[in-house]
């Protein structure tokens, strides 16, 4: 059997059986944990997926539209992964001048930098680095993101409301690992607390592409972790070592949704999904590499099929109920909100003064390579106009709570989808 959600990490309980018993510390029942001793309560969480900058800009088209209705500013915590990372992370730097000017400036400070960082190009350079004595490649994306974008901020410079949370994978412990400002770490191997990580370094990990960006490595010296406070069940053999050097790669291989630390806590969701659509091919290659890199795709997909089946039968489940309350006081399965992907049909979403969109347009948007590098002004600029557009078809489709009553427009009128 295996236990998954929000707050609950995956992990399959013949694998903990498997586990050597030792003294040395304690891991709690996955049914049993809980990230911060909080369970599901009323409020908004908005999920970033993965997909290089194809995603990150997506990404900021889709909360630019979420700022206009007045949504994007109740959220409570903003979960995500890899490029949508990128998006998040910006997002939390410039967040006090955007609650300053009640959002009304977010093209200026939120917008207008995130496409000047589009112009970048950093996998292939810093993959070649990477290859260097004393350094690797997911370092050099560090220094990167932190001299182009985040300039010398750390996790403490995160604001504390909306909780930030950037989502890597623990290849050792093959679950999610967590980066924010109150806490940094995986529910097996514990907990660091007010973590003084820079940022760059977390949004790094985060978006640490395999195999080409690949791993992180992060060493601590003993005593640095905390347990978890929930009450410890079986012990974890060499905990020691699992809390000295830790291996990190993209939060994708886990949960490519960035729907993991959401899930099961908050009772209204959006989900912004600008990860690669899965492509269907009768010509392919019989050799063993592309054999195993299509088996890898398939696995993939299947892994994001079943989140997004899962999400879809919630919001369908809070149907009957009329408001957040009364879902929290049932504990219910359902919840409140809504999901786009950057492959979602626009013509199954046609809201009253919906901006129009043509299918082969946004399909040929949805096909932009997953990579850390420029994908022109013209792409770039359309793929924020895209997550805009879907975003606000979506939201106003779909969500039943209250929002700002604001007409869309482009925010790039010069690229429109039509």
């Amino acid at each position: 059997m295996e236990i998954s959600g929000a707050d609950n990490e995956a992990w399959s309980m013949n694998e903990i059986d498997a586990i050597p018993l030792s003294a040395e510390s304690e891991v709690v029942e996955a049914s049993d944990f809980r990230w911060d001793g909080n369970g599901f309560e009323a409020g908004i969480g908005v999920a970033a997926s993965g997909g290089g900058f194809r995603a990150m800009l997506f990404h900021v088209g889709a909360f630019l539209r979420l700022a206009e209705l007045g949504l994007l500013q109740q959220a409570k915590r903003v979960s995500s992964v890899s490029g949508g990372s990128i998006t998040t992370a910006w997002l939390a730097s410039v967040w006090p001048d955007l609650v300053t000017a009640d959002f009304a400036n977010m093209k200026d400070v939120f917008v207008s930098p995130m496409l000047a960082f589009a112009r970048a190009r950093i996998d292939i350079m810093d993959a070649v680095i990477g290859l260097l004595p004393g350094t690797s490649a997911a370092r050099q994306v560090a220094k990167f993101y932190d001299k182009h974008l985040f300039q010398g901020r750390s996790l403490q410079d995160l604001p504390d409301q909306p909780q930030f949370i950037f989502c890597a994978t623990n290849l050792q412990t093959g679950v999610l690992w967590r980066f924010g400002r109150t806490y940094a770490g995986d529910y097996i191997v514990g907990r660091l607390d007010r973590p003084d990580f820079p940022l760059a370094q977390a949004v790094a990990a985060s978006s640490a592409f395999p195999p080409i960006l690949s791993p992180l490595v992060l060493k601590f010296a003993d005593g640095s972790f905390q347990d978890w406070p929930t009450a410890p069940s079986k012990p974890i053999t060499a905990i020691r070592d699992f809390r000295r050097t830790v291996i990190l790669t993209d939060g994708g291989v886990y949960d490519n949704h960035g729907v993991e630390p959401l899930i099961k806590r908050f009772a209204t969701l959006f989900v912004s999904d600008g990860g690669a659509p899965f492509a269907r091919n009768s010509g392919l290659c019989r050799n063993w590499v592309s054999q195993l890199r299509r088996i890898l795709d398939v696995t993939d997909n299947q892994v994001r099929a079943l989140r997004r089946r899962d999400l879809i039968g919630r919001f369908k489940a809070a149907a009957p109920l009329s408001d957040e309350a009364s879902l929290v006081a049932a504990q219910g399965y359902g919840r409140f909100g809504s999901y786009w992907g950057i492959d979602t049909d626009p013509s199954k979403l046609a809201p009253e003064g919906a901006l129009p969109c043509s299918p082969k347009e946004v399909a040929a948007l949805s096909g932009a390579p997953t990579r850390l590098s420029n994908l022109g002004d013209d792409v770039s600029e359309k793929l924020v106009n895209w997550g805009y557009a879907i975003c606000d078809r979506s939201v106003r489709a779909n969500y039943r709570g209250s929002m700002r009553q604001v007409a869309p427009a482009w925010p790039f009128p010069k690229r429109p989808l039509a």
